[in-house]
């Protein structure tokens, strides 16, 4: 991919991602197109992988190593162009003294049309090596030993300091105007969990690299064993869904079932029935007119529906029993389903995919829950022996303690209760749509943009960042239709 503000080799990085081969983006300074691209790549390539838990982490530092290296292109024009030698200590004091103030207060458009016609350029490389991932941002301008020591020293510091106050008061370069953005990003890597040896710098003739190096696996052998155990262990004592549901669903696959015969079932536990009925009047399966009896349900819903609804009601029987103070999440996967729900339909002429889409979307997020249920002090003593400082983010902090994504530990609670292969996948793979299992690709994308809506709608993600191919799936090539596609379908949504 090429445009003016940047280009990607191969232009195809995703079949690069696929056969293992490096690929990068290379631009001159970073503009919102190139900022999202390299969003949109890092997403690709720590969703291969399965890593997207450390996504935000890791694009915080690619952009703090971007911003220095573009910098350090621009410290060696402002050199040049005031005919001083950046190898000469006198110059180069003399030189600091006024490249800030000059290059980024006082000439800031003419030092930017320099840099635009200069050789410089920074290039952000990705490639896996060896159980790890390593993200290198590299620039054309041979960094000074002296420079060297100090990002090394600056970094090892940010490894020791207790908080950022601490390095607030112990370095601040106010000739050059970096170290604190440095310090915050080795911080960063550090709350993260990452050893201080996952940040290296060197330079080879003209190139600077700067590189993070992420490891597939965190954590030594005895303390991934206890958080697989873990997990194992509370996924074993979920609940298995209510056997009058599993009777019901029996039903709804028999032939020879008929509308009365389902309704009676359901009928039964008057719990159920009023769930049933409840979700057959929600947006996702609106009619002219109100449902009041289980036998209307059954008739205007059909059996795929009904089927769909009882898991549905099942589910939210289990997390509301068990997990009962997620309720903000279980609302937003309403929205959600009701969402992914509306786009298959654009997609597909019948009904077909529209149930399952639907309880994969309200699924999505049972790993969420569950994950953030797991026995607390248990969990501290593994966020301690891993190291995860300052975080925040609770979803986040648990994916990064546990080693898995809240996607995949949601699979692997639905083998647990016996859902058919393409909901698993669908549930699997719906943030990782440039991998989804062709057999369920339609599905998968119209989750992942249902789920796109409501990030947006929690200012965690825009329009940018959205994959190109669910897009043109779609059929959307401008954000104002993406937008006016969000506005319908937001517009038409009725919380239940």
């Amino acid at each position: 991919m090429e445009t003016g503000d940047f280009f990607t080799k191969p232009s195809d990085f995703k079949s690069a991602l696929e056969s293992g081969e490096d690929f990068y983006i290379q631009f001159k300074k970073v503009t919102p197109e190139a900022d999202a691209q390299i969003i949109k790549i890092l997403h690709k390539f720590l969703g291969h992988y399965d890593l997207l838990y450390h996504k935000e982490t890791i694009a915080s530092i690619i952009r703090e190593l971007v911003n220095n290296a573009i910098k350090a292109n621009l410290k060696r024009i402002y050199f040049e162009q005031n005919g001083l030698n950046i190898n000469d200590v006198i110059d180069y004091r003399v030189g600091m003294e006024n490249f800030k103030e000059e290059v980024f207060q006082n000439k800031p458009e003419h030092y930017a049309k320099s840099l635009a016609e200069s050789k410089y350029v920074v290039r952000v490389n990705f490639s896996a090596r060896d159980n790890n991932l390593i993200i290198s941002v590299l620039n054309n301008a041979s960094i000074l030993e002296s420079e060297v020591v100090k990002i090394k020293a600056r970094a090892s510091k940010a490894f020791r300091y207790a908080d950022i106050s601490e390095a607030f008061q112990d370095v601040l370069d106010d000739s050059e105007g970096a170290g604190l953005g440095l310090i915050m990003a080795m911080m960063l890597l550090r709350s993260s969990g990452f050893p201080r040896e996952s940040f290296t710098i060197s330079r080879k003739e003209n190139i600077t690299v700067m590189s993070i190096s992420i490891p597939l696996f965190f954590g030594n052998q005895e303390v991934r064993l206890k958080i697989a155990d873990e997990i194992t262990k509370e996924v074993e004592e979920i609940p298995t869904l209510p056997a009058i549901i599993k009777e019901i669903r029996n039903l709804c696959r028999n032939p020879e079932s008929d509308i009365k015969t389902i309704a009676n079932a359901i009928s039964k536990d008057p719990g159920l029935t009023a769930s049933i009925i409840k979700l057959s009047n929600s947006a996702g399966y609106m009619h002219m007119n109100r449902i009041e009896t289980i036998e209307e349900a059954v008739k205007v819903v059909g059996m795929r529906g009904i089927n769909t609804l009882l898991i549905a009601t099942g589910v939210h029987k289990i997390v509301e029993k068990r997990y009962h103070r997620f309720e903000s999440i279980w609302n937003e996967s309403n929205r959600r389903a009701f969402y992914a729900q509306n786009l298959i339909k654009r997609l597909e002429n019948n009904m077909r995919y529209s149930d399952q889409v639907f309880l994969a979307a309200l699924l999505a997020d049972i790993g969420k829950i569950v994950m953030l249920s797991l026995e607390t002090d248990l969990l501290n003593r593994l966020k301690k022996l891993v190291g995860f400082k300052g975080i925040e983010d609770s979803t986040l902090l648990e994916e990064m303690s546990l080693g898995i994504s809240h996607s995949s530990l949601g699979a692997l609670i639905c083998k647990k209760w016996n859902f058919n292969e393409n909901l698993i996948k669908i549930i699997e793979f719906h943030h990782r749509p440039h991998i989804a299992p062709p057999e369920v690709a339609t599905s998968i994308y119209s989750v992942y943009l249902a789920d796109i809506f409501v990030e947006i709608e929690n200012k965690k993600s825009r329009f940018e960042f959205v994959d190109e191919d669910v897009l043109a799936r779609f059929n959307i090539s401008q954000k104002e239709a993406f937008e006016r596609l969000h506005r319908e379908l937001k517009e038409k949504y009725i919380p239940y």
